[in-house]
């Protein structure tokens, strides 16, 4: 992706145009936005992957919070300047898009994937300096909150995510 075609995406050799330039904005276009993620899940987790079109109301939500479509999150009820919980069954895929959708948009707002339980490995050995770090003004997705063990530092029990959010 070139900073001068934002909506082109080169993956592969292959251009994906996601949206069109108008002037200064861009009008993304979301049945071109799941060619180009289902082309990169297949790079990314294999030649099975696929997004089912069972998929593709959550997805449309999904890419209306990442480009920070207004009027588009406003229809499902997301506000773009507010963080996101995503809930479901195990395996049901909610890593994936969330890994997938930050190659949209990567200079508007990049984050990272970060398991839960890695931030309470963190602040045992480090302490409350990974809760310091990780409430920073960065963006950051938690994965698998829920999950993790509870935190100890030095005969201090912590609900370290509790915290950190």
């Amino acid at each position: 992706m070139k900073l001068d075609h934002p909506h082109i995406i080169d993956e592969g050799g292959l251009a994906f145009h996601i949206g069109e330039l108008k002037g200064s904005r861009i009008t993304y276009n979301f049945q071109k936005m799941l060619v180009y993620l289902e082309a990169k899940g297949k790079l990314m987790f294999g030649k099975k992957f696929k997004i089912h079109e069972d998929d593709h109301d959550v997805l449309s939500a999904l890419c209306n919070y990442i480009v920070r479509d207004y009027q588009g999150c406003k229809k499902h009820g997301l506000d773009p300047n507010k963080g996101l919980m995503l809930t479901g069954p195990v395996g049901c895929g909610k890593t994936s898009l969330i890994r997938l959708l930050r190659f949209l948009v990567p200079y508007q707002r990049p984050y990272s994937v970060i398991p839960s339980r890695n931030l309470v490995f963190g602040f045992n050995h480090i302490g409350f300096k990974t809760i310091e770090d990780y409430g920073s003004s960065d963006y950051f997705c938690f994965d698998d909150i829920g999950v993790e063990p509870m935190g100890r530092y030095f005969g201090k029990d912590c609900n370290v995510m509790g915290e950190i959010l």
